[in-house]
């Protein structure tokens, strides 16, 4: 019997004996529901010919049972999954970016080549979008449209932007990822098992519940009537002649905007996954700094206990010990901090240049968005979409200001701890450590100062991406509704 065999790279599941029945499926899956591409049976005749036969109905039912079951299982499990040392921040990442139409991580040469129609699909919404803007403009069309024409091309331009970042910074997101689920110190503490379990199931929630609300909404578009929508109308109209073409042709561009729906959650959750988890590995470190001097004496403690003298020779001996492990301890912090600081600095180009983005594009897309929403005289399912998406960005801008602010709280508290250790008591300045004592406490004043410097999330030098500059973003925002207003 034969099972599991491999031939030009793809994986076949082989059941059976010579002179039998062998039987095999290759088949691929999207979101746990099963796609199957090519199911046969294959009956072996004398010598090396083979003779391809249909298979039987209830052994396919069969199949397709228990592999959709079993893909159902591997589902659930992956969502309810308990934190450990294993898990992965970037919760999802993969599939997002597969669905997204941004990157499939994928040998498979016939998926891949339904990946890439599916891509090259995607932008089909936003050319409909971007003509009917540009016949809005032409036209002279109400302000409140071409507005709302407005906010929808620069939302793409957006998108779309942020996504080619992503894949130009595909390698130094990658380096963060590996450097934030490598997790190789503070492992023995429990309040570092508890900070980044914490950081897991925050993130995994968030992850879940928002592409639950995305692919919620974008399933509600093909409802809207293209035919007389100011974004989704065709540039042709052969309802006459075919109405069924012009039917398939508007669903299909509508459902492709699910391309569009997971670019915009793929473009905030790397944002958010990159700063929780810089975060939480700083937050880590900090306590890690902070259990400096239990780690000495507890490695003090050991190495006396593994050398039997007297009380005299051991006072002698535990202050040299201590003094010699104190150094490596701190040393071996500062190492890991400079090492969080590198992987800081590759991956900052990347956040300023999303934060760049979202800071001054925001401030139009909300002032468009009001325009729309305030000439609106009945509640429509358009209306509802457009709410969603000025609050999406808004929360969004909102809630990276505050990351921010968080990852240089948490990179600012390692000053701290060091500053609330019992280093008065610790460090005994006796006239034969002088050399040591000076080198220890200067190398904790140094560490204090560079925990102070700003981490430089400074939009490229412009302004500190601060929660301070959301609420003036805000204030901007209102200002350029009421400018607008004056003209509708």
């Amino acid at each position: 019997m034969y099972q599991g065999a491999n031939f030009g790279g793809k994986r076949y599941i082989l059941f059976g004996e010579p002179n039998t029945h062998i039987y095999f499926a290759f088949s691929g899956c999207s979101i746990g529901l099963l796609l199957v591409i090519g199911t046969f049976e294959v009956e072996r005749k004398t010598g090396y010919f083979y003779r391809f036969v249909p298979m039987t109905s209830s052994l396919l039912v069969k199949q397709f049972y228990d592999r959709g079951k079993s893909q159902v299982k591997a589902f659930k499990r992956t969502l309810t999954k308990d934190f450990d040392h294993s898990s992965d921040y970037f919760f999802g990442l993969n599939l997002l970016m597969a669905l997204s139409g941004a990157r499939l991580n994928s040998r498979n040469t016939t998926v891949l080549r339904w990946w890439t129609i599916y891509r090259w699909l995607i932008p089909l919404p936003m050319i409909v979008i971007f003509w009917n803007g540009y016949l809005h403009i032409k036209r002279q069309a109400k302000l409140d449209i071409v507005l709302s024409s407005v906010q929808a091309m620069v939302g793409f331009v957006v998108i779309i932007s942020r996504v080619l970042l992503i894949l130009w910074h595909y390698e130094p997101l990658m380096e963060v990822r590996r450097y934030v689920n490598r997790r190789k110190f503070g492992r023995d503490l429990q309040s570092s098992f508890n900070i980044r379990s914490a950081a897991f199931y925050r993130i995994r929630k968030i992850v879940i519940c928002m592409n639950t609300t995305v692919i919620m909404l974008v399933a509600t578009i093909p409802m809207l009537d293209n035919s007389k929508h100011h974004l989704y109308r065709l540039p042709f109209d052969v309802r006459q002649s075919f109405p069924s073409v012009q039917y398939l042709c508007e669903k299909t561009v509508t459902f492709f905007t699910i391309g569009t729906g997971m670019m915009t959650m793929l473009i905030y959750l790397v944002d958010y996954m990159i700063l929780t988890g810089l975060t939480t590995e700083v937050t880590v470190l900090a306590q890690t700094f902070a259990e400096v001097f239990n780690r000495t004496d507890q490695q003090v403690q050991r190495k006396l206990e593994s050398e039997p003298s007297n009380s005299q020779q051991m006072v002698v001996k535990t202050k040299d010990y201590f003094w010699d492990y104190i150094q490596e301890e701190l040393g071996d912090c500062i190492k890991l901090h400079i090492e969080f600081l590198a992987i800081k600095n590759k991956i900052r180009p990347l956040l300023n240049a999303h934060f760049f983005i979202v800071y001054y594009l925001t401030t139009l897309n909300l002032a468009s968005g009001a325009i729309y929403l305030s000439q609106l005289k009945t509640l429509t399912l358009f209306s509802i979409h457009t709410l969603y998406y000025c609050l999406l960005i808004a929360l969004e801008c909102a809630s990276l200001t505050r990351m921010v602010n968080l990852l240089t709280e948490a990179n600012q508290s390692i000053g701290w701890e060091l500053y609330n250790l019992e280093w008065p008591i610790k460090l005994e300045c006796d006239e034969k450590f002088q050399r040591e004592y000076r080198s220890v406490r200067q190398t904790m004043a140094t560490v204090m100062v560079v925990s102070q410097q700003p981490l430089r999330f400074n939009c490229f030098v412009l302004f500190e991406f601060t929660q301070e500059r959301f609420w003036e973003l805000l204030n901007m925002a209102y200002s350029l509704y009421n400018f607008l207003r004056n003209f509708v």
